[in-house]
Formats: structure tokens, C-alpha cells, sequence
């Protein structure tokens, strides 16, 4: 019951109107990739659980903020998982090279994610991106 709960909540209402620059689509292709990596290495259950706690603690859809504001959804995390996070991200990134064949260096995208300025922002967008157009062929 939980799990359909939470499938229903993420389904509707995630202020995708919000994106503008076409990263609508890129956030959907985010969503799916992320998704199916969290919910492989955790297990579906937990797996929704973490980004229900993540869209209650953040009051909007975790991808969104991935996209547009990376430090917040990694302060959102470390608030939620503490110490899990750097081994979440490090999962996540891992999967994520694995089934795209992509090159990613976990701790680099955490650098990026904890940093402000434009220059990292820019380079974990492209990084986004990237994994977004592969998502999608």
C-alpha cells in the first residue's frame, strides 16, 4: 500500500511547469535513468521511499532540483541519509556508467553537485545531458 502511494504521488503533481530551456524532457529522461538505478541497487521499496523523503524534504520533485540547483537536492540527501549519501551517489553514478557506458567519476559528480559556482554547474549539466541522450536512443 505504502509503495502505491508513493508511485502515485511522484506520478502527478511534480511542478514540471517549473523547467524552462527544455530541461523538461531532460528531467523525464533523468527520472527514468535515477529511478531504475536507486530502485536496482536498493530495492523498489526503498528505493520510492528515498525520493518520497526527498520531495517532502525539498517540496518539489528531487530531479528538478538535480537539474537547476544540484548543492541543494546534495544538502537534501546529507540531511536525509547522512554518511549514506556519498555511498548512494557513489552507487547511483556507478550503475548509471555501467548501463550507459558512460565514464563518470562518482566523486567528481559529487564535487560538482556540492559546488556554486557556474563552471561546475554547467559541467554537471552537461554530464546530465549526456546521460539523458543515451537514455533516450
Amino acid at each position: 500500500m505504502l509503495l502505491n502511494t508513493l508511485k502515485r504521488d511522484f506520478s502527478r503533481g511534480l511542478g514540471m511547469e517549473m523547467v524552462v530551456d527544455g530541461g523538461k524532457e531532460i528531467i523525464e529522461a533523468l527520472r527514468a535513468v535515477f529511478r531504475r538505478a536507486l530502485c536496482s541497487s536498493l530495492g523498489e521499496s526503498a528505493g520510492e521511499a528515498i525520493l518520497f523523503f526527498l520531495r517532502v524534504e525539498l517540496g518539489r520533485d528531487p530531479f528538478e532540483v538535480l537539474w537547476e540547483e544540484p548543492k541543494t537536492l546534495y544538502q537534501a540527501m546529507e540531511k536525509i541519509l547522512g554518511m549514506g549519501t556519498r555511498v548512494l551517489i557513489n552507487a547511483l553514478v556507478t550503475r548509471v556508467n555501467w548501463e550507459y557506458g558512460l565514464n563518470m567519476s562518482p566523486e567528481r559528480f559529487m564535487e560538482l553537485m556540492r559546488s556554486e559556482d557556474q563552471t561546475s554547474h554547467r559541467e554537471i549539466r552537461t554530464l546530465l545531458k549526456e546521460t539523458a541522450e543515451l537514455y533516450r536512443k
